[in-house]
């Protein structure tokens, strides 16, 4: 309420102003330029209300940096005598052209000017970032894989990704509601974890709608990799030529590769799709299907591979068991 009285004040001080600085003596038009710029203003500070502060601070300066530069270059050519239309074309294109340069070069290598200046690269720039989404957060593995020390990346977590983390959590189905907590519990673990580099990013795109399209958004703009186990996500980033870290296709490779005649201890925990066969799961996760298993339901069996087939989802053995 109180910045809503702020702006109303705000467009009444420029609608007075406009009045008493119109040249023609009603003001009509003076008090009407005011409330256009008035309400002007406003537009560009709501829009600029979901932009980090940094991008503003780092904005300005460029700002001021491109406006100062237009002004010494200006002073440096018309050293020389010119006419005065001359000087009033030039004056325009370089202040322009030098405050838009100046603002879209400082954004653009905002993170990048500690390792211009100095020549070499901070501590937190020595590790190559890595994009959050939802779906790796909510996974709850992360944790366990930064201890096996084989993800050596800084973690970043745009703020649009813990809001959809929050919705998700406040949703009025159970199963999504658990979902979100678990996920909001797994970042906070992350947090506190001491050998996690976790770091929260408040750039957001307002003009995108989906999340994902963000995240492929930020990643383009940074040239960073996204760490997921969404495969929709996977695919539509690979078709952008962006790098992705998909958990999944992690854990498929790293479980272990079984072989034809190997021997193995599996209980059968249910009926197969065909006549006889009984399917069970190893610790990895792995689909163990076997013939003539449908009768031993619920025993442990030792069997041995007859084939393996490997699937979009995963690694599927057949087998047969021992005693027959």
């Amino acid at each position: 309420m109180g910045i809503v009285i702020l702006r109303s004040f705000f467009v009444l001080f420029a609608m007075i102003s406009g009045f008493f600085l119109s040249p023609d003596a009603g003001g009509l038009w003076g008090t009407l330029y005011g409330l256009g710029a008035g309400l002007a203003v406003i537009v560009i500070e709501m829009a600029l209300e979901n932009v980090p502060a940094r991008r503003i601070l780092v904005g300005m300066m460029g700002l001021i940096t491109g406006l100062v530069s237009a002004r010494l270059i200006f002073d440096f050519i018309f050293l020389i005598p010119a006419a005065e239309s001359t000087k009033l074309f030039v004056r325009v294109l370089l202040y322009y052209l030098l405050a838009y340069l100046g603002v879209m070069i400082a954004l653009r290598y905002s993170g990048k000017w500690s390792t211009i200046i100095t020549g070499h690269l901070s501590e937190e720039n020595k590790k190559p970032p890595l994009i959050l989404d939802s779906n790796v957060i909510i996974d709850g593995r992360l944790v366990d894989l930064i201890h096996t020390n084989f993800l050596d990346y800084r973690l970043i977590v745009p703020r649009f990704v813990m809001r959809e983390l929050q919705t998700i959590a406040d949703a009025s189905n159970d199963l999504k509601r658990q979902r979100g907590r678990r996920g909001i519990e797994s970042l906070n673990r992350l947090k506190k974890d001491a050998l996690a580099d976790v770091q929260i990013d408040d750039i957001d795109f307002p003009e995108i709608e989906s999340v994902d399209a963000k995240l492929i958004h930020l990643a383009k703009q940074s040239g960073a990799r996204i760490l997921t186990n969404d495969y929709n996500l996977n695919k539509i980033a690979e078709v952008q030529n962006i790098k992705v870290l998909n958990l999944n296709n992690l854990a498929t490779v790293l479980k272990p590769r079984y072989l034809q005649g190997e021997h193995l201890l599996v209980k059968i925990v249910k009926e197969g799709r065909e006549e006889n066969q009984g399917v069970g799961y190893l610790d990895d996760g792995t689909m163990v299907v076997v013939e003539g298993g449908r009768r031993r339901i619920g025993e442990s069996v030792e069997v041995v591979i007859a084939n393996t087939i490997q699937t979009s989802t995963g690694r599927m053995l057949f087998a047969e068991p021992l005693e027959k």
